[in-house]
Parts: structure tokens; sequence; C-alpha cells
């Protein structure tokens, strides 16, 4: 049978979860005040967000998308200031309010799979924030750990330090790739992960410059990942922009795309990274 035909499949897998103010998801746009309610709002003005990855079935290997939290980060599968602040700086710890219950890191439920790190033919991290990558360390052995070369590139310069604590890969053996000029995303940036079109890896800038969805296609039909360019449908259908990131203009860019791309009737879902209403399950493509 032709690859192409073969079924993929999708795990979404929740990794965690997160407690944000309810600027990160609906700000409406990138300010420091938004930035200031991230950090400072109490648990009233907050609301909890899951923090997923997804396991690709693909006939050409296994691909980890993001990795959730890891369990240095909540010891215990409760929310543990002191061990979060071992893993970032304090500001971030406050921004995030992150744990993961027992047996849900990335890790741990690949290792109820019957998967082990070293049967993943890639890690893609979409980018380099915390929520995204804080369980690379555990998964390390994995073929490949890949991410775009903008995304390394800003991540040691300008205001991404501050977001992307360098502990929590710096030294590890990621492998870079450039995007190509294509006709795919908001700058027609894109990556053809396996070169058959089934996974394209597209620059979503905004929330980061090098950030990346993905479309995941098998025949004509297909399903987005949005990471966080956007945190729930009601982003894409009411033009809602989220209110932390770099790069406001690209953010409502990446949006737009992402509404074009949701009402393609060969789409079968769209997959924001933090949306409550987007449960564990497997699509099959």
């Amino acid at each position: 049978m032709n690859e192409q035909k073969r079924k993929l499949r999708i795990h979404v897998l929740h990794c965690g979860s997160m407690l944000v103010s309810e600027k990160v998801p609906n700000g409406g746009g990138v300010s420091l005040k938004n930035a200031m309610h991230g950090v400072f709002d109490r648990a009233a003005k907050r609301v909890e967000l899951p923090v997923s990855a997804y396991l690709i079935e693909h006939p050409q290997g296994l691909v980890l998308v993001d990795t959730g939290w890891s369990r240095e980060i909540s010891p215990e599968g409760v929310y543990d200031p002191a061990a979060v602040r071992k893993q970032m700086p304090a500001y971030l710890a406050e921004f995030y309010h992150p744990w993961v219950e027992k047996g849900a890191t990335a890790l741990e439920q690949l290792a109820a799979m019957g998967i082990s790190p070293e049967d993943l033919h890639t890690v893609l991290l979409t980018h380099l924030d915390a929520d995204h990558i804080s369980g690379l360390r555990s998964l390390k052995n994995a073929k490949r750990l890949l991410l775009p070369e903008e995304e390394y590139w800003w991540s040691l310069r300008t205001v991404y330090r501050a977001r992307q604590p360098e502990n929590l890969w710096m030294g590890l053996p990621l492998e870079t790739f450039y995007f190509k000029g294509t006709m795919e995303g908001p700058l027609w940036w894109s990556y053809d992960l396996f070169g058959d079109e089934t996974v394209t890896l597209i620059c979503l800038p905004g929330h980061t410059d090098g950030m990346v969805g993905l479309r995941i296609k098998n025949g004509n039909k297909f399903i987005l990942l949005t990471s966080d360019a956007a945190y729930s449908e009601s982003s894409w259908r009411d033009m809602i922009l989220p209110g932390f990131g770099f790069n406001q203009v690209a953010m409502k860019k990446s949006l737009d795309w992402v509404a074009k791309e949701a009402a393609d009737p060969n789409c079968i879902a769209v997959l924001a990274n933090h949306d409550p209403a987007v449960k564990p399950q497997v699509i099959e493509l």
C-alpha cells in the first residue's frame, strides 16, 4: 500500500496543566500590561489550561511534537512552588503555576504505550517556551531533537532570553532546520518533514519569531496544530489575539491564516495546544 494512503494517527496528550492569567489566552494583543497581569494576577483572575503534546504515528517513524512539563517540575503530581523555582526564574514560575499529574508526563505516557525515547524518529519543538520543552531532557535519546533555526537563533537574543530558560535545553543535541520559501503559511515559509507533504512544518510567527505549526495530511484531509498561534476555537472564530507574545502584527497574520485553514472543508480538526475543549484522544487520518 502507498505510504500516503496508510492511516496516520495523532495522539493528543495532556502533559500537565498551568494556571495562567486570563489575559494569556484572551488578552487581545501584546502589551506590557498583559505581561504584568501574566505574572501578578491572583488565582481569581487565572484560568486552568492544559499543556499538550502530540504523538504522530507515521509510516516513516514516530514523531513527538513538544514535550509538556517534566516530572522535576511537579515531583508529587501537584503544584510545587519550590520545585518549579528550581527549573525556571521566579517570574516565570509565577506566570505558569504549573503541575503535572502522576503518569502524565510525555515520558510516562509514552512508556505506558510501550514507547521509549529511542523509539522516536523525531522530537519536534514548536518553540522554546518552558511549557513546550520542560520534558525535553527526559527524551534526549530520541533519534532527532528538531527545531527551526530561526527559533534557535532568537532564543539566545533579545526578549526571548527572559522567556526561554536555557537550562531546559542547552547542551542537548539539537538539530535545526531552515524554512524554505513555499506557498504555505502566512510568510510562505514551511518545511516538509518527510518529503511527502504528510507532515508540513509551517512558520507561524508572532508568539515567537520561529514558532512552528503543523499541517498533518493524508490524501486531501488534514489536521492543523496551531501551537500558541491560537488558544481555542474562539481565537480564530472571533479573531481574539493572545495577550502574550512578541509581535502583534505577525500574530494577527498568523491567526488570519489559521482561520482560513480552519474554514477549508478538508480540515477535519484544528488543535490549539492549550485548548481545554480538546481532550486527550486519538485522531485517525
